[in-house]
C-alpha cells in the first residue's frame, strides 16, 4: 500500500457509512418503494474517522479520501 509510506490502521467505528449508502443506492426489482435514490450506484467506501481519537476525522485524513474518491473516477462525493 503506497509503497509502504503510509501507515494505515483500519478498525470499526460505527456503521452511519452503510445506512448512507444503503439510502442512496439500494436496489430491489420486486418493489420501487424498496429502492434508494439512484439504485444501483456505485458506492466507493473510503473510512477517514480514527477510532483512536473517538471516531474524529482529521483534515489530512479527509483530503486524502477526497483525491482517492477522485481519482477512482466518483462523480458524486458524500461527506456524511
Amino acid at each position: 500500500y503506497d509503497q509502504g509510506r503510509t501507515t494505515s490502521i483500519v478498525v470499526p467505528s460505527g456503521d452511519h457509512g452503510t445506512h448512507v449508502s444503503g439510502i442512496a443506492a439500494a436496489y430491489s426489482s420486486e418493489s420501487d418503494e424498496l429502492c434508494g435514490v439512484a439504485p444501483g450506484a456505485k458506492i466507493i467506501s473510503v473510512k477517514i474517522g480514527d477510532s483512536r481519537l473517538g471516531t474524529m476525522e482529521t483534515s489530512t485524513a479527509m483530503a486524502r479520501a477526497i483525491v482517492a474518491v477522485r481519482r477512482s473516477g466518483a462523480q458524486i462525493i458524500n461527506l456524511s
